[in-house]
Order: C-alpha cells, then structure tokens, then sequence
C-alpha cells in the first residue's frame, strides 16, 4: 500500500523523534515515514492554524515543503554527539551549511558563551567534522592555530 495522499513536510530529525514530538497533535497527520539519516517526512492534510502549529512543533531542528531546501541536520556532522548537537541547536546552528557558513571557531564562541562547560574538544570535532575526518585526526599545528584564532575572537 502506497502513502496516503497529503502536502509532505521534510523535517531534520529521526522518525521516532518526530512521533513523539507529535504525539496527540493529530490535526492531518496522515503518516510519518523515515526520509533518511536524523530526517522524516510528515505527511499530512493540514492547513492554516493547524499548519502554522505543525511547522511550529519543528521550527528548531528546520523543515521545509521542498526536501532540497532543507540543509542537512547538524547530527549528522561526523564527531557531534546528541548533547554537543543540541547545544549547538540551542545557539542557533541548525544545519551542517549553517555551521560551514559560520565557521567552527565562531560557533564555539557560540556555544561556549551559553555552555560554558563546552571544551575544545568540541572546537576540534566542528573543525574535523567539516573536513570529514575523526578530531583525533587533526594535527597539534591544526589545533594550536584553531585555539589561537578563538582566543583573539573571544578578546573582541
């Protein structure tokens, strides 16, 4: 049996995690189906207010009508655990674009400045990740010129 017919609603978050977010919202939620790694699509019938909710339930993860306009999720850049991804949610960095775009030095200064307890550890895995490769991976040069740009950046 095919999809039921409905608007689809791409969305940067596993579909378990979707489900739970819309349990008892209802309002034209036909199905919720897997769109691939940390993605589902919502299904659905639901127009005006109940759609303005729906998109709303999601606003902070990213979703969009057209999958092609939706940037690939923040959890699935390579070194980013779920608590290292949600902090960088909470600072506004939604999308691997957004954090390539923003740089990793200042979306540590980001991050650092809401979660204090953020280490470089985490400078390290935004820089390795962009680059697809472990953190472990970069070099004490690498790493010394990452340190020494956040420290000039976090004087201004």
């Amino acid at each position: 049996m095919g999809d039921p017919k409905g608007e689809y609603l791409f969305i940067n978050l596993g579909a378990s995690h979707v489900r739970a977010r819309l349990k008892g919202f209802g309002h034209g939620v036909r199905k919720i189906r897997s769109g691939g790694r940390n993605r589902a699509v919502v299904i659905h019938t639901a127009t005006g207010r109940h759609l303005d909710e729906l998109t709303a339930i999601f606003e902070d993860v990213g979703c969009s009508t057209t999958e092609g306009s939706l940037g690939e999720p923040i959890e699935s850049l390579r070194n980013l655990g779920p608590t290292s991804a949600q902090w960088l949610r909470d600072a506004g960095i939604n999308s691997v674009e957004q954090l390539r775009r923003i740089g990793p030095v200042l979306s540590f200064k980001i991050v650092k400045q809401q979660q204090p307890r953020a280490s470089f550890n985490l400078l390290w895995g935004l820089a390795a990740g962009l680059l697809d490769c472990d953190w472990r991976e970069l070099t004490e040069l690498q790493k010394n010129q990452l340190r020494t740009e956040f420290e000039e950046l976090f004087r201004r």
